[in-house]
């Protein structure tokens, strides 16, 4: 990757055979997907199903534990969509993508290609673990971050109150790897970021097995400092997939 070589598609149709490479209809475009979409639309739903508790909770001091771990999520998410803007506000070249849905695998036995999780500039992912490559649950991306240096999946964590594992990030890394490998023809490298936000002193329990743990205020200069991997037209054509919401629902 970073050169255009005969295993790259010539054409942008050529990458994208199973998808429209013309405008999307708004309803198609994940682009406009609000920061922590999929946060606040469970939160509103939660608190439809349980306002009782919620209003008793409040009343008594005991606020509901379901609904302030929403909330706490969604203030996360919205910290990193904002250190992010900042990124692509300087440089243009860079896209984010906010609360991608992905479904369950079809295979809860599939396990993602050892080999392709590969990435010599930071280590290697180890092979997964049974507890997340045999989950069958639809996964949410807080950010997918495109750019020069390749793809990043981000889980967004808010002053945490228990202990935070590699376990999802990891997921949904392979998770992501895997539909973007079968809706595009680029090889890519997805490297699963857990970003820490109002927390000094980030900490996972557990191996890491390649996941980069940051802080907020880390992320960014992280991100500007890697290597280029990706050239002009891969990052597009990788774009162009990841922002179609056909590519993540199958």
């Amino acid at each position: 990757m970073g050169t255009d070589s005969p295993s790259v598609p010539v054409t942008i149709a050529d990458a994208l055979p199973n998808l429209r490479t013309g405008r999307l209809a708004r309803g198609d475009d994940l682009s406009n997907n609000r920061p922590a979409k999929h946060l606040i639309d469970e939160r509103r739903a939660y608190s439809r199903e349980h306002a009782s508790a919620i209003m008793r909770g409040r009343l008594s001091g005991q606020p509901d534990e379901r609904h302030r771990a929403l909330s706490r999520r969604i203030s996360g998410a919205r910290a990193v969509a904002q250190e992010l803007w900042e990124l692509v506000a300087h440089r243009p070249v860079w896209r984010v993508l906010h609360s991608i849905r992905m479904e369950p695998l079809a295979d809860s036995g599939l396990r993602p290609p050892t080999d392709s999780l590969q990435r010599p500039t930071t280590g290697s992912l180890q092979r997964p673990s049974p507890a997340w490559t045999q989950r069958t649950d639809a996964v949410e991306l807080d950010q997918l971050v495109i750019g020069p240096s390749g793809v990043y999946t981000i889980q967004s964590v808010y002053r945490p109150a228990h202990d935070i594992t590699a376990d999802t990030a990891l997921y949904a890394a392979a998770r992501t790897q895997q539909i973007l490998d079968r809706a595009t023809r680029v090889p890519v490298t997805v490297q699963p970021l857990i970003v820490f936000v109002r927390t000094d002193q980030p900490r996972v329990e557990g191996p890491r097995d390649g996941v980069e743990v940051l802080t907020a205020d880390e992320l960014v200069p992280w991100l500007e400092s890697r290597q280029p991997m990706l050239t002009e037209r891969e990052l597009e054509i990788v774009h162009l997939a990841a922002r179609d919401h056909r590519t993540w629902a199958a």
